[in-house]
């Protein structure tokens, strides 16, 4: 990806968070074919952006953990589990961000 900008990254990242508080509102209702596509697209751009192999799984950390919030009868873990991926995907990309240029015009 060319011209990656830290507003770029946190904005995809904003994209990422958007899809997981829609499977979060859905906690224990079964899959939802449509939002997982939304959630592993938005987990694809996401990845490519920060093009480093640990940033990448956690991306693929967060987006499972959101499918599994979904998928399961007793949600309780699984949020657990997601809150603490997508603290760790926020400090990743937080990281990254510092470290790109702010929006070119």
């Amino acid at each position: 990806m060319l011209d990656i900008t830290a507003d770029r990254l946190q904005q995809q990242h904003a994209y990422l968070e958007d899809g997981i508080a829609h499977a979060m509102r859905r906690a224990g209702a079964g899959p939802d074919l449509v939002l997982e596509r939304r959630l592993m697209g938005q987990a694809r751009l996401l990845q490519a952006m920060l093009s480093d192999r640990s940033a990448a799984q956690a991306v693929a950390d967060v987006a499972e953990a959101a499918r599994r919030v979904m998928d399961t009868a007793e949600p309780e873990a699984p949020l657990q589990m997601l809150a603490i991926a997508r603290e760790n995907l926020a400090r990743t990309v937080r990281r990254h961000a510092m470290g790109l240029p702010r929006r070119t015009h």
